[in-house]
């Protein structure tokens, strides 16, 4: 925690209403907390008269321009609810003219959206000198609105505590990710407005009169100050270091069986590429990279990848198609594959064609098995991400497998300081490490082609398939999250299943 400047907005009718380029905002931004403030140095009782234009004094410029200098830490948000109306607002307007007609005319507009919130919004700013505080708490009793005139407010402004872990909080962040994207105002941004309002005052004042043809007169819409001055800023949930590859487990229905070749042992990779292929072609244009599987060296670069599994949660039930989301996908990129998935894409299997439908349940990728068991067996045997033997020391099957869960929880083990390499002697490291941690394994070789267990392979690649029993020790939160291993794990191949027993 840390002590800040917290801005306290609250609405007293429950409801936000603000919107940009057409578009309702979900819930207000930094910069129109400081547009709020602007107002208040301009209208308040220390403004002073300019050319018949209130302009603000110079202590609540300068406190007001201190919002600008420093950048948010953060917001503490309520749940929000936003509400649009799909019914059409008339309004009649008559005007008579010198010789007694009257003139009917009819405007029609939509009803603007808004936001229902349970609560208010608090945002924290760093602490600033006492005198910038002092006069900012001034200024926010002057407040009367936040966003639109119609968005009334009641603004407070303290010193306390910024808990980032509470509920609904969001800090400020860098880079690409998931969370919500706010306007903030940055130095200048005052007079930004100011100017605009000064051109707005000149433009109104000089069109004062009667209406065109002595009918009633339009409103003027007056321009704005636009995004002058203001950045884009993503807020986001300062969740734990997650320890799992995988956030969310995605149940996709399908329209009819899958045919009973294509959900043997041996086919399951083959159907699972199918799916992937449905869902590429789905999305179209711009496939986001926790999909296609290309996102750079590793979880660390870009999310991570989908993983598409098919499997029976409990003995007797129908096969499921399982999708594993990774965590810290952008929330545009689920949607995309939301969207996909809503539009029912067709997998082809042999002669046969499947649809898909929109997910029937989301829910933890941690909680996706009936019962919790200490011991993993694999269900479809896993191709060994690092077969063969190294110069120097000793390689066996087990230690393969062994290997080949530090890849798969390549993105929690780097999250928890891992250092990453390659090579038979990071391998070796890799190994010991996960011993240490309380990881152990048995390989049985398969016999038959590998080849019908990986999606793709490099002319010339050892491919050794095996079936293992897996202890996760330290690594498993609970015995029950979706995990796959080797190089299919994303494509049906490898998936674990707890072990009844616990052998």
């Amino acid at each position: 925690m840390a002590r800040a400047l917290l801005v306290r907005v609250a609405f007293p009718g429950g409801v936000y209403r603000g919107g940009e380029l057409g578009q309702p905002e979900e819930l207000p931004s930094p910069a129109r907390v400081h547009a709020a403030f602007v107002s208040a140095a301009g209208g308040g009782p220390a403004a002073r008269t300019d050319s018949r234009v209130l302009v603000a004094s110079e202590a609540d410029r300068e406190a007001v321009a201190w919002l600008e200098s420093h950048p948010p830490l953060g917001l503490i948000a309520p749940a929000v609810k936003q509400v649009s109306y799909a019914a059409v607002r008339h309004r009649v307007r008559l005007a008579v003219d010198v010789k007694g007609t009257h003139d009917l005319h009819r405007d029609e507009t939509s009803f603007e959206p808004f936001s229902a919130m349970a609560g208010p919004v608090v945002f924290a700013w760093p602490l600033p000198d006492p005198v910038v505080r002092e006069r900012l708490a001034a200024l926010a009793t002057e407040i009367t609105h936040v966003g639109r005139a119609d968005s009334t407010a009641v603004v407070a402004v303290i010193e306390g505590e910024f808990d980032a872990s509470q509920p609904g909080a969001l800090t400020l962040a860098a880079g690409r990710g998931p969370g919500q994207v706010l306007r903030v105002a940055q130095p200048g941004r005052f007079d930004a407005l100011v100017d605009a309002h000064r051109r707005s005052t000149r433009l109104a004042g000089a069109r004062h009169g009667a209406g065109l043809k002595s009918k009633q007169a339009r409103d003027e819409p007056v321009a704005g100050a636009a995004d002058r001055a203001t950045a884009l800023c993503r807020f986001e949930i300062q969740a734990p270091v997650g320890n799992w590859p995988y956030e969310q487990l995605w149940e996709v229905p399908f329209e009819s069986r899958w045919p009973a070749r294509s959900m043997e042992i041996d086919r399951r990779v083959a159907t699972a590429v199918s799916v992937h292929r449905a869902l590429v072609a789905a999305i179209g244009d711009d496939v986001p990279s926790f999909v296609t599987g290309r996102d750079g060296e590793g979880p660390l670069i870009g999310t991570g990848h989908l993983t598409i599994q098919f499997a029976r949660a409990a003995p007797g039930e129908e096969l499921k198609l399982w999708l594993g989301i990774p965590p810290d996908v952008p929330a545009a990129d689920r949607a995309e594959l939301l969207t996909a998935l809503e539009s029912g894409p067709v997998v082809r299997v042999g002669r046969r064609l499947i649809r898909l439908g929109a997910p029937q349940r989301i829910g933890s990728a941690l909680d996706c098995w009936p019962q919790s068991e200490a011991a993993w067996a694999t269900e479809v045997p896993l191709v060994l991400d690092a077969p063969g033997t190294p110069r120097h020391g000793p390689w066996t099957l087990d230690d393969a497998v062994v290997c080949s869960v530090g890849y798969a929880m390549r993105g929690p083990l780097e999250r928890s300081g891992l250092p990453w390499g390659n090579g038979w002697e990071f391998r070796g490291t890799l190994v010991r490490h996960l011993r240490e941690r309380g990881v152990h394994a048995r390989a049985f070789r398969v016999t038959g082609p590998a080849s019908r267990y990986v999606h793709r392979g490099r002319e010339g690649d050892l491919l050794v398939a095996a079936h293992a029993v897996v202890r996760l020790g330290e690594l498993d939160p609970g015995g029950r999250g979706l995990l796959a291993l080797g190089r299919a794990r994303h494509l049906g191949g490898g998936l674990l299943r707890p072990l009844a027993g616990g052998a």
